[in-house]
């Protein structure tokens, strides 16, 4: 009788195992098919991690297939059941480094070498003091411009063997909600009002920048719409890109109307434009409008230095490593022809509707 209960009660007990997976799983699989960008005909897996091993933590691979050309992903997406909330970012892991206990003086230099070599920027590391579980949080600075360092969290695991780059979201936040709550803490460059907006990061370097924010620009103010514009330069491959989002970032400071007129300006130019060719033409702008002391303040003071740092910053949180890049409403649309108006038309004027669930196998 007592075998026979004890048996019973470890049948239960992995039954019970067995079904908190399951069911995680499939958490994860309803989170990443909201927070991955919109995309036809998407396919979403998700698989556990068994090769992952983070105590306290369960581990999942997830990917996504779609339509779309270049817009697979595969992400490590890692379980905190005791906050009751998921991982969404990076996972570096090195299974040799196991039982070997992180070493700040000798282990941070490697992790900021890496991490420079990810970024292709100079970087600096913080550690923090309250340990969540078997994970270190780590912030992790990085260095676009003279005094312009946008941070991103992560975290080491106390083992050494993984480095995590991202921050974990609650479960009962829908990736929509998350992302626009995000968004409004801190505003956009918005040219014009209107009764919907669509949110915009541009590289002004960017050549699909050039062709497709003006497109999506027109198509939302011919339906009542406003586009609101933050500045994401890619400064690892765009050399001038810092120079104009900043000298765009001192006109919007002053007149959300001179940062339209640097954009038409600064567009059909790029490509013989320099670093020091962007900021004489943001001060041309300023002069045109009688600006240009107010425009000289807003370098020197360094708030359009910050509008580009909180920008940055908000683009790494929402894990964003290029453009032209859309949202409406929390949801992530790319850029390819005519996904943005498709995506949005069918949802103005009314409540937003629930994206079709991810097929999944």
């Amino acid at each position: 009788m007592l075998r026979a209960a004890l048996l019973a009660c470890g049948a239960a007990l992995l039954a019970a195992r067995l079904g908190a997976e399951t069911s995680n799983r499939d958490r994860v699989l309803q989170y990443f098919g909201g927070w991955y960008s919109i995309c036809p005909n998407s396919k979403v897996a998700v698989a556990p991690a068994s090769d992952i091993v983070i105590p306290g933590f369960e581990s999942y691979s997830v990917s996504r297939q779609c339509a779309a050309k270049n817009r697979d992903e595969v992400s490590i997406a890692l379980v905190d059941a005791a906050h009751d909330e998921l991982f969404v970012g990076q996972v570096l892991f090195d299974a040799q480094r196991r039982d070997r206990p992180f070493v700040p003086s000798v282990d941070l230099p490697v992790v900021r070498a890496t991490l420079q070599d990810t970024y292709g920027l100079p970087v600096a590391l913080r550690l923090g003091k309250e340990s969540r579980g078997s994970l270190i949080p780590l912030t992790i600075t990085l260095k676009i411009s003279e005094k312009a360092l946008p941070s991103i969290p992560g975290f080491v695991s106390q083992d050494g063997a993984a480095l995590l780059v991202g921050e974990f979201h609650p479960f009962r936040v829908p990736p929509e909600q998350w992302r626009d709550a995000l968004l409004s803490e801190s505003p956009g460059v918005s040219p014009s009002k209107g009764k919907f907006t669509v949110t915009a990061f541009i590289d002004f370097q960017c050549e699909r920048c050039r062709v497709r924010e003006p497109e999506v620009r027109q198509w939302v103010n011919e339906r009542g719409g406003a586009v609101s514009i933050r500045f994401l330069p890619l400064v690892k491959v765009h050399d001038w890109s810092y120079a104009a989002a900043e000298s765009a970032a001192a006109l919007s400071g002053i007149s959300p109307a001179l940062y339209a007129r640097y954009e038409e300006a600064v567009f059909p130019r790029a490509g013989t434009m320099t670093e020091s060719a962007v900021r004489e033409l943001a001060a041309d702008v300023a002069d045109a409008a009688g600006s240009r002391a107010a425009f000289d303040a807003e370098l020197s003071s360094g708030r359009a230095r910050d509008r580009v740092v909180a920008d940055v910053t908000t683009a790494l949180r929402l894990g964003l490593n290029g453009t032209p890049v859309f949202f409406y409403r929390g949801v992530y649309l790319t850029s390819e022809p005519n996904l943005v108006e498709g995506y949005v038309q069918p949802r103005l004027g009314g409540p937003v509707k629930p994206s079709p669930a991810p097929a999944s196998h």
